[in-house]
């Protein structure tokens, strides 16, 4: 597996995530407009005002299992929750849940 992190540069704010699983397409995830959206990718689309972050590593997810996704309320917004077989979370979700399109940020919880 391996995990891209689209960031805005001066805030280092995930903006989309590329997620892609051995022997499949990528996959990018987002939260907009306090949704959350997948959608299915045949490669990365790179834009130059942003930074692409590869935090396959950093997160420790290379070797892991994804046993279930999914999108579900979060106050005024939306989490986009990503869970392994261990029961650790990659969870994407806005700073501030109660303010309409706040801020998202990149958790592992394990």
């Amino acid at each position: 597996m391996k995990l891209i992190v689209c960031e805005e540069p001066e805030t280092q704010e995930p903006i989309v995530i590329y997620i892609k699983v051995e022997n499949n397409n990528w996959h990018q995830y987002f939260l907009d407009a306090g949704l959350g959206f997948w959608q299915n990718w045949d490669e990365i689309d790179d834009d130059d005002d942003y930074n692409y972050i590869d935090r396959t590593n950093e997160l420790e997810i290379f070797e892991k299992t994804i046993s279930r996704i999914w999108c579900e309320p979060q106050q005024n917004n939306s989490q986009i929750i990503i869970q392994f077989e261990n029961n650790e979370k990659l969870i994407l979700r806005t700073v501030q849940p109660k303010i309409f399109d706040s801020k998202s940020e990149l958790i592992l919880i394990k």
